[in-house]
């Protein structure tokens, strides 16, 4: 056979013009010929490339590493979180405030001295080091707060207080913007770096979700049901509100990129009272005055499966982190991080049948509801997508697994975290911490080159649920492994381990009897 023109170009230009691809094109190109293929096996940045893409990892041009150095720690995170084989353990103990945070794999807590504890947990395969500091809270009234190390951000709320010279009693919530490593004024925060939220009496009973993404700061004020819960999301560089929501049936906020927020609700007058509702809101277009949650002009609305009508729906819990688009501080200099471009989201229903109270979890990944969202043509708005057409294929749905609606960082990127705990379990036998992973390409590329017993598979098969509370059996595909090993003892009580939580890096134990958290290390 006649040489091609590929024989012609010299190897250091294919692999210029190989290294130009997206991780999809790349595959294929290894399917052309074996000339494309042998260049790409032997070429580290190539390799990185592809199991970056694999693993749903980004790079880091800030690692001074060269490619075959952050392809040999990439491969060794990658097996250390497969097998579950952590590399340290230690025990951080709870202080003795009542607020916690976990996110970008520090983790926050209040104390009693008017001060927020910061760690930043280590990783001995990423190369991060542990740090310890604190900040000052003294000068306020703290009831909750959040963070974005990325922004070098620190969100601070109030307890609510009557706001100055006001004639009808009514309160006002601050927000307090700083810098999370000084405590001081975030030099990109407005002057003042506060925002401000009024709120109708009584209002000792608020409680508040609070997420940031980028430029935009989003807090749900979650009253009794008696009372209207509100939404408003700021931008909190400028301190323009760009969103203000309200309504009893506004049941949990999570953002599924920069510019669209989901909301979950169990439906109201305007719409069938039984069927969950996820509302997708395109922030750019949201208009800035108070708007009712059955008014405002959504993007669409994801159905979830009907319920019967004489069922109590009591709550919807929506849990994914980091929320994207996200990065690492620009000071680290970690070698990869994860993806922005998928995530989790673990979507909690709490319905009460008689005096009993049962809980579902619908797993569905942001790239299935993004690519949904994309697809509308431009002024379709308020579209519906019937459960049948989004869920059966692109979601799992099941009666929970074990997890908390209080310690709620059980997930991280396509991760999600949880103990197995049986109701017989004797004394003295420690729970068994899982691991479901619900990476694409990863479960792709594993099961096809590793047959391993200690992982269970769901690639190929459906969860079906049979239930009273659902008018038809709810049958679902999306693929996950499961990944099992007992929780490390003995020091720490075994029966007393009651949460798991997830990072980047770590899987946290949650023992709330001994006030210990203790943290695995990958």
């Amino acid at each position: 056979m006649g040489s091609s023109i590929v024989d012609a170009l010299p190897t250091e230009l294919i692999i210029r013009i190989l290294s130009m691809m997206d991780y999809q094109t790349l595959i294929t190109c290894q399917q052309v010929c074996r000339l494309f293929d042998s260049l790409v096996m032997a070429n580290s940045p190539l390799q990185y490339a592809l199991e970056l893409a694999a693993a749903g990892k980004e790079d880091n041009p800030r690692s001074p590493l060269d490619h075959s150095r952050r392809l040999d720690i990439l491969r060794k995170h990658q097996a250390a979180w497969r097998t579950l084989r952590w590399t340290d353990v230690k025990n951080v103990h709870m202080l003795r405030g009542n607020l916690w945070e976990l996110y970008g794999g520090i983790l926050a807590q209040s104390d009693i001295n008017d001060t927020i504890c910061f760690r930043r947990l280590p990783s001995r395969i990423r190369g991060i080091e542990e740090t310890v500091w604190s900040v000052s809270t003294s000068d306020l009234d703290l009831r909750d707060f959040t963070l974005d190390p990325a922004q070098d951000l620190l969100i601070l709320i109030t307890r609510p207080k009557l706001r100055p010279q006001s004639s009808n009693d009514q309160m006002e919530i601050i927000i307090h913007l700083r810098s999370l490593t000084t405590g001081n004024r975030h030099p990109l925060a407005p002057n003042p770096p506060i925002l401000r939220h009024p709120v109708d009496m009584p209002a000792w009973d608020i409680s508040f979700l609070v997420q940031v993404c980028v430029d935009r700061l989003a807090i749900h004020f979650i009253r009794p049901e008696a009372v209207p819960s509100e939404l408003a999301v700021w931008n909190w560089k400028t301190g323009k509100l760009e969103l203000c929501l309200y309504g009893f049936d506004i049941r949990a906020v999570s953002f599924i990129s920069e510019h669209y927020l989901l909301i979950g609700s169990f439906g109201d007058a305007h719409h069938d009272p039984t069927e969950a509702r996820l509302y997708v809101l395109d922030l750019r277009i949201c208009d800035r005055e108070p708007v009712a949650l059955e008014e405002v002009n959504y993007r669409c609305a994801f159905l979830c499966p009907p319920y019967y009508p004489w069922l109590a729906p009591l709550a919807i819990q929506i849990r994914a982190d980091p929320t994207s688009p996200w990065t690492p501080p620009a000071t680290s200099q970690v070698p990869f991080f994860v993806g922005q471009d998928l995530r989790l989201f673990i979507i909690t229903m709490y319905m009460a049948i008689g005096n009993e109270v049962i809980q579902y979890d619908l797993f569905v990944l942001s790239s299935t509801l993004l690519s949904l969202v994309d697809e509308l043509d431009l002024g379709d708005d308020r579209h519906i997508f019937r459960w049948k057409e989004w869920g059966p294929r692109n979601t799992r749905f099941m009666e929970s697994p074990r997890h908390s609606s209080v310690w709620v960082c059980f997930v991280f990127g396509t991760k999600f975290a949880t103990l197995a705990i049986p109701n017989d379990l004797v004394e003295g036998t420690p729970p068994v911490l899982e691991v479901w992973d619900f990476t694409p390409l990863s479960i792709r590329k594993e099961r096809s080159l590793v047959e391993d017993a200690e992982v269970e598979w769901h690639d190929d098969d459906s969860s079906c649920v049979r239930s009273p509370i659902f008018q038809r059996d709810i049958q679902t595909s999306l693929p996950y492994r499961v990944v099992r090993r007992t929780v490390p003892g003995p020091e720490l009580g075994d029966n007393n381990v009651v949460h798991a939580l997830c990072s980047e890096d770590h899987l946290i134990l949650v023992d709330s009897r001994e006030r210990i958290f203790r943290v695995l290390t990958f």
